[in-house]
């Protein structure tokens, strides 16, 4: 018996072990991603005016708007995407655009006054990039599910009657925990060219249908056009005329007649350098999809590699 006993306490030893791992916020890894509800990703304006100086408030916004006449939420801290993103050279080279590693990102989020622990409301305004749902994206990918989106942004916030401030916030630096990133919400582009042309894998080009076709490039990509395969589902079509998310039955509505029946595919939206992508990448999630990602840096870094395949015109 005392085989057994020993075996035993070394089972009780190591799921004590990793209770303790994971009570202490150290934050995992691979494959922890999935489906959200619009509870779990989405926040009204409302909630968020009754809560302020309760929750971390990141204004996704361009640093003019964040400072303009309108001003800003009260206490909310600016980080806009180029905050968590590698901005050094120009588009097409080979990390321009992409997300901070892992050790920098803690240490960016830290700054912010995000210690992993403190529910964290982002938010940006109606009809944008969706720079929001990329901070969203960025925080799912570092472990962090207490964050959500204020559905609207600004302008819905303002609608309400809410409170504005033009007093620029900077957050005590915090320690954020070690984490590795969740790659169940990421891929780059070595990933892309392995398997993109999968059947299991299903590209959405969240751009304009003009960037698609290739009528334009406006963010100096060197090859215009779209990645082969890719349907183009234009991200703001996911707002509502108010800018809000659209209704759970409408955006599943959309997403079927756009030919995403299987929930069960692995889905990638891209863009020009990720900030859209990710964000309609957290849509797909909110409507079931638990298996969409982004593709980081996106399609600047795509038609840039002289190795991979572009396609022009209105097919995919």
């Amino acid at each position: 018996m005392k085989p057994k006993r020993t075996m035993n306490a070394f089972i009780a030893a190591a799921m004590a072990a990793l209770v303790l791992m994971f009570a202490g916020g150290a934050f995992a890894a691979e494959g922890a991603g999935g489906a959200e509800t619009y509870q779990s990703l989405l926040i009204s304006a409302e909630w968020v005016s009754a809560n302020i100086g309760k929750v971390v408030l990141i204004d996704a916004r361009a640093q003019a708007l964040y400072k303009g006449q309108q001003g800003h939420l009260p206490g909310a801290v600016n980080a806009e995407w180029t905050y968590f993103a590698n901005m050094n050279g120009k588009a097409g080279d080979a990390n321009y655009g992409a997300v901070f590693d892992a050790a920098a990102m803690a240490k960016k989020l830290g700054d912010l006054g995000i210690d992993g622990k403190k529910e964290v409301v982002v938010y940006g305004d109606g009809g944008d990039w969706g720079n929001a749902g990329f901070v969203a994206w960025v925080l799912r990918m570092a472990g962090f599910k207490n964050a959500r989106i204020m559905d609207g942004g600004f302008t819905v916030y303002r609608a309400s009657g809410g409170k504005t401030d033009n007093k620029t916030t900077v957050n005590k630096p915090v320690k954020y925990p070690d984490f590795q990133y969740d790659v169940s919400y990421h891929v780059g582009t070595d990933w892309m060219k392995e398997n993109y042309n999968k059947p299991e894998v299903k590209l959405v080009d969240v751009r304009s249908p003009q960037e698609y076709t290739g009528q334009i490039h406006p963010f100096g990509e060197r090859r215009p056009g779209h990645i082969p395969g890719a349907v183009n589902l234009s991200w703001d079509n996911v707002y509502t005329d108010d800018f809000k998310i659209l209704p759970e039955g409408e955006l599943a509505a959309m997403f079927e007649k756009a030919g995403f029946t299987d929930k069960n595919q692995t889905i990638i939206c891209y863009d020009t350098s990720g900030v859209r992508g990710a964000f309609v990448a957290m849509i797909f999630r909110l409507a079931g999809y638990a298996d969409a990602r982004a593709y980081n840096p996106s399609y600047q870094a795509w038609c840039a590699d002289a190795d991979t395949e572009i396609t022009q015109g209105p097919n995919p």
